[in-house]
């Protein structure tokens, strides 16, 4: 099947410099597709090239099998939702959602049975007549979302669209976005800076590391397993331990478990799982309610774990233990490599 949206080694540069480096990336029809990373990445620099809005300095983009690589954005069959919503403010919800529709010449029975299919949709349709300052942050985001629906898009962009929202809308909106491209099996790509947002939205991950491609694959692989130091970092893992063979592995903080000489088992115990134990000294002990987090130093590092053990004091001296089932091997940059 041909994909909905494909990138040939495109690069993109800003007076020399290099925002995004030879990048391939497939989208397949029905998909949902997650471009995260850091800021300066490289991911809303991509979202515009395929909007048309940016042409690559190289390569070529292709949408629908089509060569759209010079196409303006109007002749490329995309919706877009944008952080800012981006909504008229003179002009009614409805006449909003059916702006695209009447910008391709739409006509009116269809224009009006289509706009009212999005806002129907989004759940909205009570809210026709209004405008956009009689709305919050969230039915404002839902009616850019519908606008762009609206128009039967090949593939929908999405800008950060929730960034501006606070904590409580974020989480329904997201259960929203789910909802919708499910119900639609729209092809959707979302730029995001929220690693919690793209494992919950995305059937693919990409994450962008100075204009290429760090990792990719589903939300589940890429988080378990990361393929290197920079993408453990972005997505959270804090733990960066030298084992005794040399090799550098992370692990998350519930994973490790701490011992005391007062603890009923051993970290050498038969019952527990294959392993690798370091001594550390506790340095900090935060109480959070059902847990402590608790900070080691073990040879020159920190190590940050879980436990429900609430004797733990600083100064105490403990055994980690490191489960295999939970140790992920990163691999050596560049300056790591021992030299011959």
């Amino acid at each position: 099947m041909t994909p909905v949206v494909q990138l040939d080694a495109v690069s993109r540069e800003f007076a020399g410099t290099a925002a995004v480096r030879e990048l391939d990336l497939t989208v397949r029809r029905g998909e949902f597709t997650a471009l995260l990373g850091p800021s300066g990445c490289g991911k809303t620099t991509t979202l515009r090239m395929i909007a048309g809005f940016l042409e690559p300095t190289a390569g070529r983009i292709l949408l629908e099998g089509e060569d759209a690589t010079r196409l303006p954005p109007e002749r490329r069959n995309i919706g877009m939702v944008f952080q800012s919503y981006a909504l008229f403010p003179h002009l009614t919800v409805e006449k909003n959602v059916a702006f695209g529709l009447r910008m391709r010449g739409i006509a009116d029975g269809e224009l009006r049975t289509r706009t009212g299919e999005a806002l129907e949709l989004v759940g909205l349709s009570h809210l026709a007549g209004r405008k956009p300052k009689q709305l919050s942050g969230g039915q404002q985001q839902r009616i850019a979302l519908a606008r762009a629906i609206a128009v039967r898009p090949s593939v929908l962009l999405l800008d950060e669209p929730l960034s501006n929202l606070d904590a409580r809308l974020r989480i329904q909106m997201r259960q929203e976005l789910a909802r919708i491209q499910k119900e639609t099996g729209i092809t959707a790509i979302l730029v995001t800076h929220d690693q919690e947002e793209a494992l919950e939205l995305a059937d693919n991950m990409v994450i962008l590391d100075q204009g290429t491609v760090a990792q990719q694959g589903a939300p589940r692989e890429v988080f378990g397993t990361p393929a290197n130091r920079f993408v453990a970092e972005f997505l959270g893992y804090e733990n960066f331990v030298e084992l005794p063979d040399g090799r550098t592995v992370t692990i998350r903080p519930e994973h490790v478990e701490v011992f005391t000489p007062e603890s009923p088992e051993s970290p050498e115990s038969p019952t527990l799982p294959g392993g690798t134990t370091v001594d550390a000294v506790l340095t900090a002990v935060r109480f959070r309610g059902t847990d402590c987090v608790v900070t080691a130093v073990s040879q020159g590092r920190t190590v940050l774990a879980t436990s429900g053990d609430f004797e733990l004091r600083t100064g105490r001296q403990v055994r980690l233990h490191l489960p295999a089932a939970h140790t992920i091997d990163l691999p050596r940059t560049k300056q790591e490599q021992p030299t011959s």
